[in-house]
């Protein structure tokens, strides 16, 4: 009786049992480092603490928002570099999509070519480009000079530096973007379109009535994820500009490190991680209630 007590008990929290590992993973891998994260920005660990680390409340995230100057600039820059590759990569990837939705001669081909960039590691792809936009001897500088263009200072130039992340962040990622896209494309039903084609619609009234509307979880999938993505980046820009010139390219990544591994400010380097944590939550959230609404309508 003992043991069909035990395989009643077993069989109806089967779901628990089986469940278990993964939660414990989760936990060690997520939930621990997540918490250490939060509680070491309300002390003042540093590397020569020498174990005596106190609790000092949020006087690190006082810090951050009245006594660092740099603090804000690092989140215009986060914001800027991520939003600005995130459009780009929607609009080239939907333009590619759109493209290659469509038989021709060399379709395959083509859309093989155009996927080795994702599988290009980050850091060595980093270095090439680095190489590439070197203002004395990168090729870039040597091929607009063919096409009688002045030259570009790239990620050397205050100004440009952020514009020259993106540039790279859209050659790495734009192709995944046009396979979502365009595998979207591909699943879409035809009964629209050939009731609008007999209605005498336009190619781009259907663009705009019929394809964007039903690809829109699509791109909303995209947006998040890249979103995300592009406020998390941290090896393009530390491998190519360091954060430089002149702090032009110091996201909120750049700082934690630096402050982290330079300064060796654990506490200041954890408050700094926890508050882009918590930018990341409230944007997925954000976009997730934006959607939620935009469907209820």
């Amino acid at each position: 009786m003992l043991s069909q007590r035990i395989l009643d008990y077993t069989d109806r929290q089967i779901r628990w049992l089986f469940s278990a590992p993964a939660l414990l993973v989760m936990l060690g891998l997520f939930a621990y480092p997540m918490f250490r994260l939060i509680w070491t920005g309300f002390t003042d660990e540093v590397l020569s603490s020498e174990g005596k680390i106190e609790f000092i409340g949020v006087a690190n995230y006082v810090r951050a928002f009245s006594e660092d100057p740099h603090f804000l600039r690092s989140i215009w820059l986060t914001l800027y570099f991520a939003v600005g590759s995130t459009l780009g990569q929607l609009t080239l990837g939907l333009g590619l999509a759109l493209f290659l939705n469509r038989q021709f001669k060399g379709e395959a081909t083509f859309r093989m070519l155009l996927m080795f960039p994702i599988i290009a590691t980050p850091v060595a792809m980093s270095l090439v480009w680095s190489m590439l936009m070197n203002p004395m001897m990168g090729h870039l500088n040597y091929y607009l000079s063919l096409l009688g263009l002045p030259g570009s200072l790239w990620a050397a130039d205050t100004s440009t530096v952020l514009p020259s992340l993106i540039m790279i962040e859209l050659w790495h990622w734009v192709p995944m973007t046009m396979l979502v896209l365009l595998a979207g494309l591909k699943s879409l039903p035809k009964e629209p379109f050939e009731a609008a084609t007999v209605d005498g619609a336009s190619r781009f009234q259907m663009f705009v009535n019929i394809t964007l509307p039903l690809l829109q979880p699509y791109v909303f999938l995209l947006l998040l994820l890249r979103l995300v993505h592009g406020l998390k980046v941290f090896d393009k820009i530390f491998v190519i500009s360091g954060g430089g010139p002149n702090r032009a390219s110091e996201t909120l990544n750049i700082m934690i490190y630096e402050q982290a591994f330079g300064a060796t400010n654990f506490g200041y380097a954890s408050a700094l991680g926890s508050f882009l944590l918590l930018i990341i939550l409230l944007i997925s959230i954000g976009l997730f209630r934006f959607r939620q609404r935009k469907w209820s309508y």
